[in-house]
């Protein structure tokens, strides 16, 4: 049987690559701060205003491409 140590050795605690990117691309266009999650299926986008988000919602297909994702991707507003 693995020890925690061993265990938690091989993990990878570095955030994935989409969390980056999607920060990235809304700060760089938009220039505003968002959070973003990623979940097994799913890349959770969370920005201040609904203003963001609905204008994110309408250029999804955009934001998808652009960052290239192949999750399905979840708009919120709130903080």
């Amino acid at each position: 049987m693995d020890s925690l140590q061993d265990i938690l050795g091989k993990k990878n605690f570095r955030p994935p690559d989409e969390i980056a990117v999607v920060k990235e691309y809304i700060e760089r266009r938009y220039k505003s701060p968002s959070r973003v999650r990623v979940e097994r299926d799913a890349v959770i986008v969370r920005v201040p205003s609904s203003a963001l988000a609905a204008t994110l919602q309408l250029e999804q297909n955009i934001l998808i491409n652009s960052c290239q994702l192949t999750k399905k991707l979840i708009i919120r507003n709130g903080r």
